[in-house]
């Protein structure tokens, strides 16, 4: 099958045309580019990678990955362009990253890799000054690669023009990678390194071309034309199916607007990724798919083989378009006696749907799902949890939250005076129960030797070496006694003013991709806060762009000057 590829980015300087365009009008969300710099002689730089993998694999759709191999350590994948941007970005080490090119200090838009997740959780919540999109076919044959881009300002964008960049890259390379098997070696593939997102070329140049026009209501439109070589400087590129685009908007040479990744595409619909699904402040599992349309027609009618049962969805899927269909729901009830690591899996096919008034079936390999994911441990406490902190404790932190209640009972954070020390801490919550214990390094680097947690006896619970708990590592205690210390605060963070109950609604509720807001008060902010407490989109408006959150039950919370009122709603 001859596929296509849709991209989410690019632009036309004049009135929308009659003629269909794939670019959304209406206001949406701002998505992330992390542009990592790394190279295959840096020993650490599978952290880097993990890290931002976690970011990828945490926003579907919303988040998006370019590798720069450029530097002391890049002796091979490098590029001419990589060296403009890590002068820009400000590289002074390796790994290194920069996230949508955002100047999170006043002086640097470098960030630690690690900081990925809560960099692009902070930008997600903005309206995106400009929405983007595209569709790119690629010729088997002549490997003539045609690129049509366009793009749409829903109100005045940023500065007097704007640079647009389409850049190519390359995914499933196998190769050397120093520290690999220590420090990523679920990356590894038969003994090599499986390397992603390598930047390859940047098919509108070092910077991008120029949008001259970036008023409201404006549109761009262009078209680029790109035969892919056999070999792009010292890799080869073999398999066209390795190729993604990456289309993003700047407001200048910095500052990402919005941007996407390529998503193949064809004559007929398609899975596109699965993921775990759940939430935080429970064990109940809900894994779904990414269904794509890549056609002009609606799909509507799906049916999913799902480990041999059939599954039917009762969504409709417009052109160019993507939705989530969850597949199953799992729920791990019994607490075990002494330790447990669980796990699920299933595979999932497409099996067919209707568009324009035909079935049509679907022979397409199936996905493996892995969900449920979950180490628990049946403990008495009070627990001990100790942390031997490395040369930069103060990116490392903790959290301990009760399932049941959805409270935090402990939030810790190193300090500059823990450089070289083990530092140890009491765990008492005054209720028994279930609890998640999370360890956050954003650094990866704040760690050394041993993370262990001991019970009330001094008897070993828990135990592992601080470089194999990276990043956002997760693990349960279900303690069976009854301690001293009560909950610090909701995990969903909702503190609401009792003599401030407004009046407001959010409709439609149950949703499948907008929420409005109806009120008759002023507000700040409003925000889609998952059941873990993690804020997945914001906006100052009315209306929300929900459709590539997973399925599940969010809270939307309104801030204004009297107070924070909550609601809640559910994606279906």
């Amino acid at each position: 099958m001859k596929k296509s590829i849709i991209l989410i980015g690019m632009l036309m300087a004049t009135a929308i045309a009659v003629s269909q365009t794939i670019v959304s009008t209406r206001p949406t969300q701002r998505n992330v580019l992390i542009e990592e710099y790394t190279g295959v002689g840096c020993t650490y730089c599978p952290l880097g990678h993990k890290a931002v993998d976690f970011c990828l694999s945490s926003f579907p759709g919303r988040a998006f990955a370019i590798n720069i191999h450029q530097g002391m350590f890049a002796t091979q994948f490098t590029t001419n362009w990589g060296n403009a941007l890590a002068n820009q970005a400000g590289v002074m080490g390796y790994p290194s990253a920069t996230l949508s090119r955002h100047y999170f200090s006043a002086s640097s838009m470098h960030i630690d890799p690690g900081q990925s997740y809560p960099c692009a959780l902070e930008l997600m919540g903005q309206e995106a000054p400009v929405n983007v999109a595209a569709t790119v076919d690629i010729d088997p044959v002549s490997r003539l690669m045609l690129v049509k881009v366009e793009a749409y300002y829903p109100g005045n964008g940023p500065g007097s023009f704007n640079m647009l960049n389409v850049a190519l890259v390359q995914n499933n390379v196998l190769g050397a990678q120093a520290g690999a098997s220590q420090y990523y070696p679920e990356n590894m593939v038969n003994g090599q390194y499986c390397h992603n997102h390598i930047l390859r070329h940047l098919i509108t140049g070092q910077w991008g071309d120029t949008i001259h026009n970036v008023s409201a209501g404006s549109f761009f439109s262009k078209e680029y034309a790109y035969v892919v070589p056999y070999q792009i400087g010292d890799l080869a590129v073999g398999n066209l199916e390795d190729l993604s685009v990456i289309v993003f908007v700047c407001k200048d040479r910095s500052e990402v607007l919005n941007v996407c990744e390529a998503v193949p595409t064809g004559d007929k619909a398609y899975i596109a990724y699965g993921a775990a699904g759940g939430e935080e402040c429970s064990l109940v599992y809900r894994p779904y798919v990414s269904v794509v349309n890549p056609t002009l027609q609606p799909v509507t009618g799906i049916r999913l083989d799902v480990g041999g049962r059939q599954v039917v969805s009762g969504k409709t899927i417009a052109p160019y378009c993507s939705d989530t269909v969850c597949v199953a729901e799992y729920a791990i009830d019994d607490m075990p006696a002494t330790h447990q690591q669980y796990g699920e899996s299933l595979t999932v096919r497409l099996a067919g749907y209707t568009a324009g008034g035909s079935q049509v079936d679907i022979a397409d390999e199936p996905v493996t799902l892995h969900y449920a994911n979950a180490d628990i441990y049946s403990v008495s406490g009070p627990l001990t949890l100790s942390i031997g902190y490395d040369a930069y404790p103060q990116e490392v932190s903790f959290s301990l939250a009760g399932i049941e209640d959805c409270q935090y009972y402990y939030q810790m954070k190193g300090s500059e005076s823990d450089a070289g020390k083990t530092v140890t801490y009491t765990l008492s919550p005054a209720n028994a129960g279930l609890y998640r214990l999370k360890l956050i390094d954003v650094g990866a680097d704040g760690m050394s030797g041993t993370v262990t947690v001991t019970d009330g006896t001094g008897a070993v619970v828990f135990s592992r070496n601080a470089k194999d708990l990276l990043v956002w590592d997760s693990y349960y205690f279900n303690i069976l006694n009854p301690g001293s210390d009560g909950p610090t605060g909701s995990v969903v963070g909702i503190d609401d003013p009792e003599d401030w109950v407004p009046e407001w609604s959010v409709a439609p509720n149950p949703t499948s991709d907008w929420l409005r807001i109806n009120s008759d008060f002023d507000y700040r902010r409003a925000e889609v806060v998952d059941l873990g407490g993690r804020v997945r989109l914001a906006t100052s408006g009315k209306q929300l762009d929900v459709s590539a959150l997973p399925a599940g039950v969010y809270l939307l919370r309104v801030i204004a000057d009297r107070g924070v009122s909550t609601k809640k709603f559910v994606k279906q």
